[in-house]
């Protein structure tokens, strides 16, 4: 019999705070078990079930089921599908805290009473599950990359990625075009905010830290996987992460399987968005279900976690309500300038481990120890923003050694993914950290996401 929940539960700086609802933890809904991440390995893992639903928000048949391609799947009043990701713990191998060196170990937010319990086990709660001083229970991601539907940046299988400048001849495929809820974005990564908020005022561009989160899944579910059966792109060999489309011609460097759907645009060779032949060798759990295109198509453009203003890297702090972030350089509430990195930022200083401001090509992996196991403070969250430690690059097959620049701009927007052109570059991992606010180019788009 389920029981209804209602926690408490400490921030990383110790400040309670409580669910803005309660949580049916452990029921029984179809097949499936409401808020819960899974088992790394097995069917249904990466997504969930969504205890409620935010208004706009409807279920997809098969959305209980976790043998459906549909799990975890929701649709908004756009026709946007979405992939529900409920809150989980997860602890990193130091090699000497009861895991291997490198290897994560993945529980369900049920699994602890407490934040507290799990950081004594040395188990993190994802920092992508804490907004406006809150821990969430989960978030919605855009299942596809975004494309114009109507005057609205909405997530649809097939469509032509949005990109903040004209792609091949496609002029209505740029942010400008999302003129929907009264927006005007402008054709520059910051316009990929107001873009995004054409779909309703609740979106943003992922954070960093939710795309962090995604990888980390991707690699607790290749490791755990001893077969295609549950993970379509799993391999015993070398590329044992999601394929996508990053070789140039409309395929994936590293599996000669697949196929994506040329988009239309001229002298180029990008994809549509989910139009991959063997579409689960594409997402980020290697099911159905999962998020598609986290390696390459377009970079994906992320506002929100780690900037810089040209000297300094800043860390967004977990009170801030990424909801209510704006695309300036003026105001407090701007992510960027000086006034907004005073209200919302910590000043991390002028390196960082692996960021160490070098203008240079990094590659993520490592023998030595890759990301943080901290369950708290600043080195959990960058973790958490997918930033690893300065032993953690140099390359290794478990990271795909992904792509990695070193940079700090001034008014830094990070960038990730990849791009339809990028075969040494693609990735769950990759990050661009030269990427601008005022910049803008033809293979650069963004998916959305919501807090529940």
């Amino acid at each position: 019999m389920s029981t209804l929940i209602l926690r408490t539960i400490q921030t990383p700086d110790n400040t309670p705070v409580s669910f803005p609802h309660g949580i049916m933890i452990g029921a029984a809904t179809g097949a499936g078990t409401i808020n819960n991440i899974g088992a790394p390995g097995q069917q249904g893992f990466g997504v969930g079930i969504a205890p409620s639903l935010p208004n706009g928000f409807a279920k997809l048949y098969g959305t209980d089921d976790p043998a459906s391609d549909n799990y975890g799947n929701y649709q908004y009043s756009d026709g946007s599908v979405m992939v529900y990701v409920p809150a989980f713990f997860y602890k990193y191998g130091t090699g000497a805290n009861g895991l291997a060196l490198n290897a994560v170990d993945i529980k369900a937010f049920s699994y602890f009473d407490s934040v507290a319990t799990a950081n004594a086990a040395g188990y993190a709660l994802h920092r992508a599950f804490y907004n406006g001083g809150a821990i969430r229970p989960g978030f919605f991601y855009d299942k596809y990359k975004c494309s114009l539907n109507g005057a609205v940046a909405s997530s649809m299988k097939n469509g032509v990625a949005l990109t903040s400048a004209v792609r091949g001849g496609l002029t209505s495929a740029v942010f400008a075009s999302c003129t929907g809820n009264s927006q005007a974005p402008a054709n520059a990564f910051y316009g990929a905010i107001a873009a995004s908020k054409s779909r309703g005022n609740q979106f943003f561009p992922h954070t960093q830290f939710m795309r962090g989160a995604l990888a980390l899944l991707a690699n607790a579910h290749g490791s755990a996987s001893t077969g295609t059966a549950y993970n379509a792109w799993y391999s015993a060999g070398s590329t044992n992460f999601p394929k996508g489309c990053n070789n140039n011609a409309l395929g994936d460097a590293q599996d000669a399987s697949i196929a994506y759907v040329w988009d239309g645009a001229a002298a180029t060779n990008s994809g549509r968005t989910g139009s991959a032949n063997f579409f689960a060798k594409t997402t980020h759990n290697g099911q159905p279900c999962g998020v598609a295109d986290i390696n390459g198509l377009v970079w994906d453009i992320e506002p929100f976690g780690v900037t810089s203003n040209g000297v300094n890297y800043f860390l967004l702090n977990t009170a801030v309500d990424v909801t209510t972030i704006t695309g300036g350089n003026t105001l407090a509430t701007d992510a960027w300038g000086a006034t907004g990195l005073a209200a919302m930022y910590t000043d991390i200083g002028i390196t960082y481990e692996a960021l160490t401001a070098s203008n240079s090509n990094k590659t993520f992996g490592s023998a030595a120890q890759v990301l943080s196991a901290a369950t708290n403070g600043t080195a959990w969250a960058m973790a958490g923003a997918g930033v690893p430690l300065a032993t953690g690059v140099g390359g290794s097959n478990q990271f795909g050694n992904d792509y990695m620049y070193d940079a700090h701009p001034n008014e830094m927007c990070v960038l990730s993914g990849a791009g339809w052109r990028s075969p040494l570059l693609a990735g769950p991992w990759a990050r661009d950290f030269i990427g601008a606010r005022s910049a803008s180019n033809s293979s650069y788009g963004f998916s959305s996401a919501c807090f529940l």
